[in-house]
């Protein structure tokens, strides 16, 4: 996920760990701290402290073998966001999932990428397309994104 770029942040170690979140979420997988700490550029030091933090507020969990992964503290954090629009949408999207027989996406724009709140898969259906919350990808690439582009104002 790009940070902005327009100004410093206001807060050094707050912007840190949330690029060790994000850092996370892009890989998928379980990282070690000597991973993390070289994919932001921190100090191995540094970047355990701030692991630490996070781990205490259930935002990062670490297995036996030390490697780190997204926490269940995230979920709590995410359930808030947008919903409102994620509730009055989800009839909406379950009606036209079993309609369309298709997997329907509730999708925004943040910045130049598009994120995923919520997806729908239809009751009856042999495939499906598997996108969940909180994923991420340019606004250029895939069927979301385009749709939205079409709404935006021309850029001049």
């Amino acid at each position: 996920m790009p940070a902005r770029q327009d100004a410093p942040p206001a807060s050094q170690t707050l912007s840190r760990g949330i690029r060790l979140l994000e850092e996370l979420a892009d890989a998928r997988a379980p990282l070690s701290i000597d991973d993390l700490a070289g994919r932001v550029g921190l100090h191995r030091s540094v970047a355990y402290r701030l692991l630490r933090t996070l781990e205490d507020h259930g935002l990062v969990t670490r297995d036996a073998a030390g490697a780190v992964r997204l926490g269940t503290g995230l979920a709590a954090l995410a359930a808030g966001v947008a919903a409102d629009l994620q509730a009055e949408a989800l009839p909406e999207l379950t009606a036209a999932a079993n309609d369309l027989g298709m997997t329907c996406f509730l999708v925004v724009l943040d910045h130049d990428e598009c994120v995923t709140l919520t997806s729908v898969e239809p009751r009856h259906s042999v495939t499906a397309v598997a996108q969940r919350p909180g994923a991420r990808h340019p606004v250029t690439r895939g069927a979301p994104g385009r749709a939205i582009l079409a709404q935006l104002p021309p850029r001049r």
